[in-house]
């Protein structure tokens, strides 16, 4: 059971976003997965469509001191958001939870306790940390074995990470306890210069935990959010669903068995985004704009086929493929061009070549 952290105490970062839709993609690639909702503000258990009045109860009746006495266990208020997920949601009455801990020394491992002691047992826990680093928060991070930050492209986002690092560096003296922290650059638009003045200042912060995917702008997300539904069930095709999903399968392969993640098969009946799933690039030093273009998307020149400048002179983008062959070409400034780093070249009808990708 791999229990995972989303914490930043800077608002509007997107971290009950990620929370939600990482959870719905680790569940739609196959995984049992727990979404723990605690946050007193109750905002990831809204955006999954939970209600107040739908519930039994919340995090806070199963996390009070009077818990144990009333035999209310986390299993009693969980709510089924979809195939493979689960939601233990929130109540405003979270935030009062600290007072009844007051000088009780084994209240900091009190979610630990609940967590591993469910009756069934989940592939992954995905929990909504407060933005603050209150007892909750802290509660969350001595739980877990990752934590994600969610870090806003703004030169604000980066200011609360010190203490959130340094609460990490208490457990880990403390408890002898240490999650290992990744950043996760968010509300991404690469075509400004702030953008990449950002996301090196990420890097020169975090250096090699930095997660290689990036969660791009998209107004997908916004729209979710009001229809109380993941991306995934809202708009599969959305890049900010196609993010959600690459960054499901990288927390994946660096948590997972190897074995355990190639052999990874989506659940039968969902529409979700196929997982093959291939890393684009090509060096141009002096370019202003590269796209890639073929038939897994029509050959349509958009913001969906723009590729990043992730370093000097290097663009990449992620892409989704199905089995079978695939034609393409990058558009390098208006030149159409083969794709260097591949030799599998064929003529096209119009007295051209394109590259060819085949996936079995």
């Amino acid at each position: 059971m791999i229990i995972i952290s989303v914490s930043n105490q800077k608002g509007g970062c997107g971290k009950t976003t990620t929370a939600i839709n990482l959870s719905a993609s680790l569940a739609s690639l196959g995984k049992k997965t727990l979404l723990v909702d605690l946050d007193p503000q109750a905002h990831a258990t809204y955006g999954m469509g939970i209600h107040a009045e739908k519930i039994t109860g919340s995090m806070y009746n199963v996390m009070t001191d009077q818990a144990e006495k009333k035999k209310k266990f986390i299993e009693d208020i969980l709510v089924p958001a979809g195939e493979g997920l689960d939601v233990a949601p929130s109540h405003i009455l979270l935030s009062t939870i600290e007072q009844e801990f007051t000088n009780k020394e084994e209240s900091v491992s009190r979610l630990h306790q609940i967590l591993h002691s469910l009756s069934f047992p989940y592939d992954f826990i995905v929990i909504d940390c407060p933005p603050s680093l209150g007892f909750l928060t802290f509660n969350a991070l001595r739980t877990s074995d990752l934590v994600v930050v969610p870090v806003e492209l703004s030169s604000f986002s980066l200011m609360g990470v010190d203490k959130l690092l340094s609460m990490v560096e208490l457990i880990r003296v403390k408890l002898q306890h240490t999650p290992k922290v990744l950043a996760l650059p968010t509300m991404v638009d690469m075509r400004t210069n702030l953008s990449r003045h950002m996301m090196d200042q990420i890097r020169e912060s975090f250096g090699e935990h930095v997660l290689s995917t990036a969660i791009r702008q998209t107004v997908h997300v916004r729209e979710s959010q009001m229809k109380g539904v993941p991306l995934l069930r809202h708009c599969p095709k959305s890049k900010g669903t196609i993010d959600y999903l690459v960054l499901a399968q990288e927390i994946m392969a660096k948590t997972l068995p190897e074995s355990e993640f190639a052999a990874l098969t989506p659940p039968k009946g969902r529409e979700v985004v196929t997982n093959f799933l291939r890393d684009f690039s090509v060096r141009t030093e002096s370019a202003s704009e590269v796209y890639i273009v073929g038939d897994f998307n029509h050959w349509s020149v958009s913001e969906q086929s723009r590729l990043w400048e992730k370093e000097k002179g290097i663009w990449q983008k992620k892409v989704f493929l199905g089995p079978g062959k695939h034609r393409y070409k990058f558009i390098i400034d208006g030149n159409w061009v083969t794709d260097p780093s591949n030799d599998h070249i064929e003529p096209n009808p119009y007295g051209g070549v394109d590259s060819v990708l085949e996936i079995t």
